[in-house]
């Protein structure tokens, strides 16, 4: 028993200090834009504006030809996945991008999404249906 308690306050103080760090960095509204490679490598992603709000779309692939075959509307399923709108709708609130969407073209399904900077380099793009906690994190690398 003395055990359990002691691996649950240890788990608890790592959990407050990752999100003490992740919080410790301050962003800036456009330090999203720029060119991301996403982590498996196979893609970069561009964010920019979209008048009021930031958007993204694929700007590098490695297999470029490839199509958007998962799409669940089938006249879209012959359309190439590089140069595709994947990000859209994001306002900068309280050090994040909040109110955008994401399309993953592996899946073909549209998330909601929310992303904040881990550092300079870093931004963790998060994926999820309903609210954050159930939702699915990826950290894109700032491409220079």
């Amino acid at each position: 028993m003395k055990k359990k308690i002691i691996m649950l306050i240890t788990f608890v103080s790592v959990f407050v200090l990752a999100v003490s760090l992740m919080a410790a960095y301050t962003s800036k509204p456009d330090e999203a834009l720029g060119i991301w490679l996403v982590p498996k490598g196979d893609a970069k992603v561009t964010i920019m504006k979209c008048g009021e709000t930031i958007c993204g779309k694929i700007t590098w692939l490695k297999t470029p030809e490839d199509l958007d075959t998962k799409n669940p509307d089938p006249a879209k399923r012959k359309n190439k996945i590089l140069g595709m709108s994947m990000l859209w709708g994001f306002s900068f609130k309280a050090n994040e991008w909040v109110g955008g969407q994401i399309y993953d073209p592996d899946s073909g399904n549209t998330y909601k999404c929310k992303m904040w900077m881990i550092n300079a380099n870093k931004l963790n793009v998060k994926g999820y249906v309903g609210i954050p906690l159930f939702g699915r994190s990826e950290v894109w690398t700032r491409v220079n």
